[in-house]
């Protein structure tokens, strides 16, 4: 009897196939950017410890090479070293410390060692001064105090320091390489280890599907040359039997023992034909039990070319709803590019025809300018949508709704303060999620904004944010009592560009379009219920997705 293998467990292997090759290009990206940013530590380090070498060369090495030879000879040639060293630490010192600060290096020693470098500094000037007044006692005696030695000493010091946390980075880049490097192995060994046999099932399954197949046409074929064979050796039979039944009638006259005994050699006849009937029976049997097989085989074959049909007939829904969203934004794009291109067209023509009148030149001026800024903004609301679409960059990162509330608080403080308005926020029962979080930020602006632009006017703005668990989402709700609108009247233009419910306030339209395009480029979904005079509540449900622990 044939054995079939699940269908899922082959739909498993498959999604698992696919599953993998995804992480392992996620994990190859991830181990690219390690190694980008591992050479740009490398090429830090070198140069941290390139330009600490500099402090004993540029610096103290000068000071002291400048104030020595100026004391041995007297001539203002010797001094030029030391004069390079006063004007390039400043600089020198500068350079360092921004770099050091981008790797966080602690700069307690290195700020004593900047105010010594000045103190020492400092003091070569004021020798040089006493030597030109020929104070040579206090002169010699601020050199007997050897201050370039101690300060050489703490530069020692310093550039030990600078060397050991330089070789901590460096070694903690190199460990976070080689995990990540470990774990793209551990998944090319894995992918390899579901691949191997389920390529193997697929051409044994195969295989044995076309062997079947060869046995029951054969079968067939030998059946049909049985029968064959059989009605021969019936016909022959009683032919044969006919003619001596015949001959032994003739004799019956003569004897009836010999009839006797016919009668009993036909009764063996009739038994051996009632057995060759039963052994076309079973044959028989046989052959309708393969015609199950192959019927049973027609039915699976069927059911994959259902199947098979479902998924074409889904991917042409998708692609006729993607043309029609092309369609839209290109009749978008002309109907809102059109209005100001006429303008600054009949604009042109009447300029042409103006006979030298400086102030309604200067008028056509202004309306050009203003109908081209009007041109400018629809191309950049534009611009951001295809950017929406279609930008592949953006990754999914650990998102705190509570910092990016506050964050909004901020940029729209003015109109907090303006309205009074009151935004209250329960995020505990799901604070963070996983998701772009520049789209984050632009959903949550355009939403209380919206609420605190489309405020009542006889109510303080009150705006209620909450999220919790819905099935396979986290549920974003955010609730305001404004002036809402007629929901059932408008529900095909809530979401469409450059379509707006409230004219008394200054606005583009381009708000919810911007947040219905972002949630379904996170892949999920937006409703909104509203009453007239009551408010608005917006509920827009984030996919949930795993937090990736590598």
């Amino acid at each position: 009897m044939t054995t079939f293998i699940p269908k899922s467990w082959v739909n498993l292997a498959t999604a698992s196939i696919i599953l993998l090759v995804i992480l392992n290009i996620f994990i190859t990206r991830r181990n690219n950017k390690i190694i980008e940013a591992n050479k740009l530590l490398q090429q830090q380090t070198e140069q941290i410890k390139v330009t600490v070498s500099q402090f004993a060369i540029i610096i103290i090495h000068n000071l002291d090479l400048g104030l020595r030879g100026y004391a041995l000879f007297g001539k203002d040639k010797y001094l030029f070293p030391m004069k390079f060293a006063l004007r390039d630490k400043d600089s020198l010192f500068y350079s360092v410390r921004r770099l050091l600060e981008e790797q966080k290096f602690p700069l307690e020693e290195y700020d004593r060692f900047e105010d010594s470098t000045e103190a020492y500094a400092t003091q070569c000037v004021r020798m040089k001064i006493l030597f030109d007044e020929n104070q040579k006692e206090e002169f010699n005696r601020l050199a007997d105090l050897d201050n370039g030695y101690k300060l050489w000493l703490q530069y020692d010091r310093l550039s030990q320091s600078i060397n050991r946390f330089e070789n901590t980075i460096n070694a903690q880049a190199q460990e976070k390489y080689s995990a990540a490097l470990s774990s793209n192995y551990t998944i090319q060994l894995i992918l390899l280890l579901i691949c191997v046999p389920t390529l193997i099932f697929t051409a044994f399954h195969t295989n044995r599907e076309f062997r079947t197949q060869v046995k029951l046409r054969e079968l067939e074929g030998e059946k049909v040359s049985f029968l064959a064979r059989q009605n021969d050796v019936l016909e022959k039979l009683v032919a044969t039997r006919t003619h001596e039944i015949h001959q032994q009638n003739i004799a019956l006259q003569h004897s009836q023992g010999e009839i006797e005994a016919q009668n009993e050699e036909l009764k063996s006849q009739q038994e051996e034909i009632s057995s060759q009937r039963d052994l076309l029976a079973r044959q028989n049997k046989k052959l309708n039990q393969a015609k199950e097989i192959i019927l049973r085989q027609n039915r699976e074959i069927r059911a994959t070319n259902e199947s098979l049909e479902e998924d074409i007939k889904e991917r042409t829904k998708v692609l006729v709803e993607y043309n029609q969203q092309l369609e839209q934004f290109a009749f978008i794009a002309a109907h809102n590019l059109r209005a100001p291109a006429a303008r600054i067209l009949g604009l042109g023509k009447v300029l042409e025809l103006s006979e030298d009148n400086k102030d309604e030149e200067r008028a056509i001026i202004r309306r050009l300018i203003s109908s081209t800024a009007e041109m400018d903004t629809v191309i950049k609301d534009l611009n951001v949508i295809l950017e929406i679409k279609s930008n592949n960059s953006n990754y999914f990162t650990s998102v705190n709704l509570y910092d990016e509330l506050t964050l909004v608080r901020s940029n729209l403080s003015k109109e907090i303060v303006e309205t009074n308005a009151s935004i209250r926020a329960s995020f505990d029962a799901a604070p963070i999620i996983l998701s772009v979080k520049p789209y984050v930020d632009s959903i949550l602006f355009n939403l209380i904004s919206n609420a605190i632009k489309y405020r009542n006017p006889d109510k303080v703005p009150v705006i209620d944010l909450k999220t919790e668990p819905a099935g396979d989402f986290i549920c974003l709700t955010v609730s305001d009592n404004g002036l809402g609108f007629d929901v059932d009247q408008q529900r095909q233009n809530i979401f469409t560009l450059y379509k707006r419910f409230h004219f008394h306030v200054e606005g583009k339209g381009m708000g919810l379009y911007l947040v219905k395009t972002q949630v379904t480029a996170l892949g999920g979904r937006i409703e909104v219920d509203s009453e007239v005079n009551e408010g608005t509540t917006f509920r827009v449900y984030f996919k949930r997705r795993q937090f990736n622990s590598t």
